[in-house]
């Protein structure tokens, strides 16, 4: 998802947030190179031939590598810091199916923007469009989301939405009680050290990238600065992208954890860049199927972003891996966004249905469309305060005042609307039933393309209050 960043000055009325120490702690500069060079360390998939064995971590130990994380209900792990002889002596191991290199995932870079004021008088996640800001959200009410807030749809504190992204800015305005900290958790070490050494006593969730702040707050918000689909469904937190990136082990780790977590529905914003060969990957193409299925026998939905390649991921060819879009049992998102504006935060917009210039698309491949922004108008939220930058191999944090906000487009901001308008579906029509939710989406759609199903809006645009009105 392509960010930009937004200075906005706020004149704070309420506590919105907690006692926090969001002011970094003296780190000797060295510290963010070295993260960065361990996240390049060998990382492994091992995948287990039946139940996982006791001795398993100290076995990887004594091979000189470590275990980061255990999916046992699917059946594998994720390890790094193998030798090529270790992990071929891994392989020969009993109970051992297969060890093979885990894919890196990296994160998108920012662009900073310009100053503006308001005042923040009171919270409002039962009027979510007396948000402050909301006046700036041309995606909420390209979905008719407002419609559906004002019939009483804010969704339910008993329906979880699990974020599989960079971890949350967990609280700021926007968030502050949302996500449950219980049921969450990181997947990214190197994060895991960069935090406990910047800003020691923060929860391992907390957002150094600022991807996954942007993505949740779409799906579920307090209405404070920023509206989201939602104001009363719980977020839980997966963090498997970080400063240095990510793997696809800990994205299909992490889609485990959600599901055995009680998470309803699951958003990934994350994944391959458009089209991967199949020829070799095979094996990736098993796990990811493996994971998902797991999901959904637990009655959990999964949402994904289709890419932002312009790229037609129903070519036909038969050799090429459409992201995560290709999958059992997901819900692929394209975006659409505005073709002109004056202004791309504040608008006026122009024509905000259309598909965005960089989605991915295919008629085999698209579920549904939602708002993704362009670079005519952007998708808003409040920027994570503890976005990291590194400057002459220092760490800044540009956002660490609370009050900047980050414009974004991409499918990655596409997906969480509908992840948001999943939960309400959830909330209204029962858990543990992926399919008929998903069906009842589909029936709920603005279909604004060629009649039908088509290859940029899928079966349509998502429309919230016509979905919840089934």
């Amino acid at each position: 998802m392509r960010l930009k960043v937004l200075t906005l000055t706020l004149v704070v009325t309420v506590s919105a947030c907690s006692e926090d120490p969001v002011q970094p702690t003296g780190v000797p500069s060295p510290t963010a190179s070295a993260a960065a060079q361990s996240a390049g360390a060998n990382r492994s998939i091992v995948e287990f031939n039946g139940q996982l064995r006791k001795d398993f971590r100290n076995q990887v130990a004594a091979l000189g590598g470590r275990v980061d994380f255990v999916a046992e209900g699917a059946g594998f792990a994720g390890v790094s810091g193998l030798s090529a002889t270790a992990a071929a002596t891994l392989r020969r191991s009993p109970g051992i199916g297969a060890v093979y290199d885990d894919i890196a995932i990296s994160s998108a870079p920012l662009q900073r923007g310009a100053t503006l004021s308001g005042d923040i008088s009171l919270l409002s996640p039962n009027a979510p469009q007396t948000a402050l800001l909301f006046s700036w959200q041309w995606n909420m009410r390209a979905i008719n989301a407002p419609a559906a807030w004002a019939a009483g749809n804010l969704g339910s504190p008993t329906v979880t939405a699990a974020i599989l992204d960079s971890g949350m800015d967990y609280d700021n305005f926007d968030l502050n009680g949302v996500i449950d900290l219980s049921r969450s958790t990181s997947f990214v070490p190197t994060d895991d050290a960069l935090l406990a050494a910047l800003f020691p006593g923060r929860n391992p969730l907390d957002d150094l990238v600022g991807h996954g702040t942007h993505t949740s707050t779409q799906v579920a918000s307090n209405a404070l600065v920023f509206a989201g689909v939602t104001s009363r469904t719980r977020l839980i937190g997966v963090k498997v992208l970080g400063a240095t990136g990510g793997s696809l082990g800990s994205v299909l780790a992490g889609v485990v954890w959600a599901a055995d977590h009680g998470s309803d529905v699951a958003n990934l914003s994350v994944g391959f860049n458009g089209g991967v060969d199949k020829r070799g990957l095979g094996q990736f193409v098993a796990l990811t199927n493996r994971a998902f299925n797991y999901a959904n026998s637990k009655g959990m939905m999964l949402v994904v972003a289709a890419g932002n390649d312009a790229q037609n991921l129903s070519g036909g060819d038969g050799e090429n891996y459409a992201a995560f879009c290709e999958s059992t049992h997901v819900v692929c998102v394209s975006a659409t966004g505005p073709t002109a504006s004056a202004d791309p935060f504040v608008g006026p917009w122009t024509n905000v249905d259309a598909p965005a210039d960089y989605t991915n698309f295919g008629k085999q491949d698209i579920t549904v469309a939602a708002p993704g922004g362009t670079g005519f108008g952007l998708v808003s939220a409040l920027c994570a305060r503890h976005l990291l930058e590194v400057v002459n191999n220092a760490p800044t944090f540009p956002c660490i005042a609370g009050t900047t906000v980050l414009g974004g487009a991409g499918t990655s901001a596409a997906a969480p609307h509908v992840t948001g308008l999943v939960a309400q579906l959830i909330a209204k029509y029962g858990k543990g039933r992926p399919s008929q939710i998903k069906q009842l989406l589909i029936n709920g759609v603005d279909d604004l393309g060629a009649p039908g199903k088509d290859p940029f809006y899928g079966y349509g645009r998502i429309n919230v209050l016509k979905a919840l009105s089934q």
